[in-house]
């Protein structure tokens, strides 16, 4: 059974152990590289951990993460950090955190949920549709491929 848990600081190695191989795994998906947060020390990655809400999903061993924060400027939160190894896909983990992230965020009572998606990501694209986010229209190119762009979408929550 797959367990869904929130991150703290003193899980940092738990966190860069799953966010570097959701780097590894799909460099396309994410705002940073691999090469960036492979050089992170124990003090910048409890940093990343406090700068957002992170859950991980376990089987074992880590085999999802997504996180979130509050947006500046606005009263939604945003849902970042997305990820699911490939052998557990199809099994309900990407829905157990989804699941997770939004009852948390729900008691912090946020206007909605925003997330960018990557063009061509076309599998993330129908598994948020099931939740209810839809595009936005705001799009930008992705900050680790400026090649390649990625656009906003946005659920409602109030």
């Amino acid at each position: 059974m797959i367990e869904i848990r929130q991150l703290t600081g003193d899980d940092w190695a738990i966190y860069r152990d799953v966010r570097l191989a959701a780097l590894t795994d799909a460099p396309y998906a994410f705002a940073s590289t691999v090469e960036r947060e492979a050089a992170f020390d124990e003090w910048q990655w409890r940093a990343q951990l406090d700068r957002a809400t992170w859950f991980v999903a376990l089987d074992g061993a880590p085999v999802g993460l997504v996180g979130g924060f509050a947006e500046e400027d606005s009263a939604d939160l945003h849902l970042i950090g997305m990820w699911v190894r490939g052998e557990v896909r199809g099994r309900g983990v990407a829905a157990g955190l989804v699941d997770g992230f939004l009852t948390w965020a729900k008691g912090q009572r946020p206007a909605g949920v925003v997330l960018w998606v990557a063009d061509g990501n076309d599998r993330a694209q129908a598994f948020y549709r099931r939740y209810g986010f839809g595009p936005t229209g705001h799009r930008q190119p992705l900050p680790s491929n400026p090649n390649v762009g990625e656009e906003k979408w946005r659920l409602p929550l109030g």
